[in-house]
């Protein structure tokens, strides 16, 4: 007969090991996507509730971190760059492919320029953060009609903002409309996720 000692033991175990999800560290995360498919990851820091998300866009993802409430702010956005043009916080199917998408993107004439499989992003770790570093990209993205020293400011501004870190690799892809002269597409994706809170 066992003692009631061992049996209490048994059920805080059991209990234990199915009070935490397999991926119980936010900060490492694997996954998979298919076309059209959003993944949500819910984590904590410091007592900031964020989600790390992939949202379907164009022919592929975007990279999300934010509020669970305030899901119009990107706090990725306004603090990745390039601010203007291929961003690595957005995953295409047509970044891997040439420029007429007859073949794979690969260093040389006809390439495309595009991020690769390790997508590096930060984020804004609160709304006054986001605020704050959205208020200075409008002066740094739109200068017209603004002095050196209010660009200046804002650059500081934007440096200023605490963020974190993140990086998206990119394991195995799978694409789809390999057509000449159209764009390919992403039918599935499986991923990495880490990130490094301060």
């Amino acid at each position: 007969m066992q003692k009631p000692g061992w049996i209490i033991l048994a059920v805080l175990l059991l209990l234990a090991v199915f009070a935490y999800p397999a991926h119980a560290d936010p900060m490492d995360l694997r996954g998979e996507v298919q076309r059209g498919d959003t993944i949500v990851h819910p984590f904590e820091h410091e007592g900031h509730k964020f989600e790390f998300r992939l949202v379907p866009v164009g022919h592929g993802w975007s990279i999300w971190v934010g509020d669970p409430i305030i899901r119009e702010r990107n706090h990725v956005v306004v603090a990745t760059p390039p601010y203007r043009g291929n961003n690595p916080a957005v995953i295409q199917g047509w970044h891997f492919r040439n420029a007429d998408n007859s073949g794979p993107n690969n260093p040389g004439e006809g390439n495309v320029n595009a991020p690769g499989e390790t997508r590096k992003f930060a984020f804004v770790l609160d709304g006054a953060g986001y605020q704050a570093a959205r208020e200075a990209l409008e002066i740094l993205l739109w200068p017209e009609g603004r002095n050196k020293v209010e660009i200046q400011a804002a650059e500081e501004r934007l440096k200023a903002v605490p963020k974190a870190w993140g990086v998206v690799e990119i394991e195995a892809l799978e694409l789809g409309n390999l057509v000449e002269g159209e764009q390919a597409w992403i039918e599935r994706m499986a991923f990495r996720v880490r990130i490094d809170l301060p």
